[in-house]
């Protein structure tokens, strides 16, 4: 009897201990820094991406078409710069990168919101400034996740890009639903004036992050060629393998965030009503990553990716068919869980298989997927035009469906990954 007692404080200890591991990573000094930037970094990114589509959609008397060509125009310069951004994140600082994108972004959004204030943009002018800074954001991507190597051992790896993944999630819930509301409520300027100021509290928080590069070496087996990355990933199967998933998931399933203002003709909702459906995404997407960063070293690795985009897919083609708007609230939940799990282990595994000294380019490489983007999305918005925004997103959804069940029937290097 006396045994009980012992054994639920043991119990209770061990929840504590696997409740704390969520958060192991914020123990290293070094990376707590980067954390605590990153979430202002996170807030700024995550506000553009819903006011950016949201403004063009307005300008352009809500055209689907239109709504694609301003994303894919965002995406675009990644499937050209990713290379060089790669090699240059292994060769020099990351933190000095992230520094100057952020100011460059803040730029940006200064420039959109007097632009919006004086009533002088169309929305090609949204289009152009997208490009600029879809080329900036081309560094800041691998150049984020490639840095955590560098600022924790492997010991935590999982946990801190799980703990990165969250924080970018986090800021999902809250900050486009605040960009949404301010953009319905006191006009877009006021969105982007948001912007520009969460980029530059992040640019002084940044000062605190250390100057090296991650993972970074002074004796070098490998040249700084971007070419190398290719090289790299060719002759590591498992790295490949990765590559190759990174490239569906996100060719048909990052779209989706960026095509949810065709929400408001599917649900009769306006923008703050777009903006509380990223928040459903949000919450969703920080159950999932909080989860993946809680696992620890889980041996299944592979069937747990499969698993989440899966879910993914299925997620979206529920809504893509969903027709009442507090079932699509609900079904943003699974989606964001299916979508920030499937990136944890994801980009954890590409950490986990790559050298130090190539992790950015490798890191690159798989964001490079996201040039290819545009051709999904004008793909998807020519769907819309044509037959309907219901059947062109459930296409995509069902892309992504299709290519879980061939990875879990046939692919044994992804299925047998640990």
């Amino acid at each position: 009897m006396a045994q009980e007692p012992q054994q639920a404080q043991s119990e209770e200890r061990t929840g504590r201990r696997r409740w704390l591991r969520t958060f192991d990573a914020l123990e290293v000094p070094a990376y707590r820094s980067y954390f605590i930037a990153m979430l202002f970094y996170f807030g700024a990114m995550q506000a553009t991406m819903l006011a950016r589509p949201l403004l063009a959609y307005d300008l352009a008397d809500r055209a689907p078409i239109v709504l694609g060509i301003v994303i894919a125009a965002n995406n675009a310069p990644s499937l050209v710069l990713s290379p060089f951004a790669g090699a240059l994140a292994d060769r020099v600082s990351m933190r000095n990168i992230l520094i100057v994108a952020a100011g460059l972004m803040a730029v940006f959004a200064g420039i959109t919101a007097v632009g919006v204030a004086m009533d002088v943009l169309d929305w090609w002018h949204v289009m152009v400034i997208g490009v600029f800074q879809g080329s900036v954001m081309v560094f800041i991507t691998p150049t984020r996740r490639a840095i955590i190597g560098g600022l924790v051992d492997e010991r935590h790896l999982l946990n801190a890009t799980g703990l990165h993944t969250m924080s970018q999630n986090a800021n999902r819930t809250l900050l486009p639903l605040v960009a949404g509301v301010l953009f319905a409520r006191a006009g877009a300027e006021w969105a982007y004036v948001l912007i520009a100021a969460l980029y530059v509290v992040a640019i002084g928080l940044m000062f605190f992050t250390p100057v090296r590069g991650a993972g970074a070496s002074r004796r070098r087996s490998r040249s700084g060629s971007p070419l190398e990355g290719f090289r790299y990933v060719w002759q590591a199967p498992p790295i490949r393998t990765l590559i190759l998933a990174g490239f569906v998931i996100t060719v048909f399933g990052q779209p989706f965030q960026h095509l949810l203002p065709l929400a408001q003709d599917l649900l009769q909702i306006e923008a703050d009503g777009v903006g509380l459906l990223v928040t459903f995404f949000g919450l969703g997407s920080l159950f999932g990553s909080t989860t993946a960063a809680s696992l620890g070293d889980f041996q299944r690795k592979g069937l747990l990716l499969i698993g989440f985009f899966s879910l993914f897919g299925a997620g979206v083609v529920g809504f893509a068919w969903s027709s009442w708007y507090v079932l699509s609230l609900l079904l943003m939940l699974p989606i964001g869980i299916g979508h920030s799990g499937r990136t944890v282990v994801h980009l954890a595994a590409l950490q986990t298989y790559s050298e130090n000294e190539m992790r950015g380019r490798v890191q690159a490489l798989n964001a490079m997927m996201g040039g290819l983007i545009p051709v999904a999305i004008l793909g998807i918005t020519g769907l819309a035009e044509l037959f309907g925004g219901r059947i062109a997103l459930a296409s995509a959804g069902s892309v992504i469906l299709a290519y879980g069940a061939w990875e879990t029937l046939f692919s044994r290097t992804l299925r047998s990954m640990r």
